[in-house]
């Protein structure tokens, strides 16, 4: 940071610059500094949604390439980088399987399409918690050089999550080929299953992102939910094993539901989900997910200044 706010930057930072939309950050390019102009004023709790929004459609090449860079770091750009990625899922449903089956002692044919499913669903939401929670201290130099939307941050971590999701269910097509299933007429809860799990993920995020700048430790907390979240989540069991009784209770977690909508999209058996479980999953995610957004853009400039 030089005099009367100019900032010097590399040629890689300005290639970063010159990809933000210029209606969002104003500057006068001056030999190798650049001046920026902060053209953003914090938005009212009703505004918010729509400055949300907008700021990511303003910046929209910016996202495409903080999405594709995640790609990049994540499948070293390469196809046998996206086979190394699904041996996780892979491999946690074999020793489930193995486990269930030593202690029930009965085959079931689906048990590994079922658990397959739930990990997936689940390690999109957690996954989507995590980076975002620390979205804003992994790229404070970042931030520290130039302004953009903050928002940008946590978004393309959602998109990536996204994209990261329809590849790895392409995994449960060879196996449901080998028992001979076909998608049922339920298959369009399976792209809300995934949506909503991100966004519920992407809005907790975003409130734990403000949180974490000042209390470092949170990251190891919600590590420390996430991992008991797992086993609470129906991941490796069916909420049909579940006591009638509290189902309810049960269900008020919405990833539970989601990771039963996913099940119930490809064997098309809704056990004991219903209307009511899934849009209350569904309206509780997407409230979540606007309280993120508010709390996120209401104080993310203060919570920058403690990076």
């Amino acid at each position: 940071m030089t005099g009367q706010g100019y900032i010097s930057i590399s040629q890689n930072q300005w290639e970063f610059y010159d990809s933000i939309q210029k209606p969002s950050v104003l500057g006068n390019f001056v030999g190798s500094e650049v001046t920026v102009v902060d053209s953003y004023s914090r938005p009212g709790i009703f505004a918010t949604p729509p400055h949300f929004f907008r700021n990511l459609r303003q910046n929209r090449n910016l996202l495409k390439n903080m999405i594709a860079r995640d790609f990049k770091n994540t499948y070293h750009g390469h196809f046998l980088g996206y086979i190394w990625s699904l041996l996780e899922p892979l491999a946690f449903t074999g020793i489930f399987v193995l486990v269930l089956l030593i202690l029930r002692n009965e085959p079931d044919n689906l048990m590994p399409l079922r658990i397959m499913l739930g990990i997936l669903i689940y390690t999109a939401f957690s996954k989507t918690v995590s980076a975002s929670t620390v979205s804003l201290t992994r790229n404070s130099a970042l931030i520290q050089q130039i302004y953009f939307p903050r928002e940008i941050l946590t978004s393309s971590i959602a998109g990536f999550q996204m994209i990261r999701l329809v590849l790895s269910l392409f995994i449960v097509v060879p196996y449901m080929v080998y028992v001979s299933l076909y998608p049922s007429y339920y298959i369009f809860l399976l792209p809300i299953s995934g949506i909503c799990a991100i966004l519920l993920g992407n809005g907790l995020g975003m409130i734990f992102a403000i949180i974490h700048v000042r209390l470092r430790d949170l990251e190891q907390i919600v590590t420390l939910v996430i991992r008991l979240g797992f086993y609470l989540s129906g991941v490796f069991f069916s909420a049909e094993l579940i006591p009638k009784a509290y189902i309810p209770a049960y269900f008020l977690n919405p990833v539970a539901v989601y990771i039963e909508m996913s099940r119930t999209a490809i064997t098309g058996d809704i056990g004991v989900l219903n209307s009511t479980y899934i849009l209350q999953a569904v309206i509780s995610s997407l409230l979540v997910y606007l309280l993120g957004m508010i709390v996120f853009k209401r104080f993310e400039r203060k919570a920058v200044l403690y990076l």
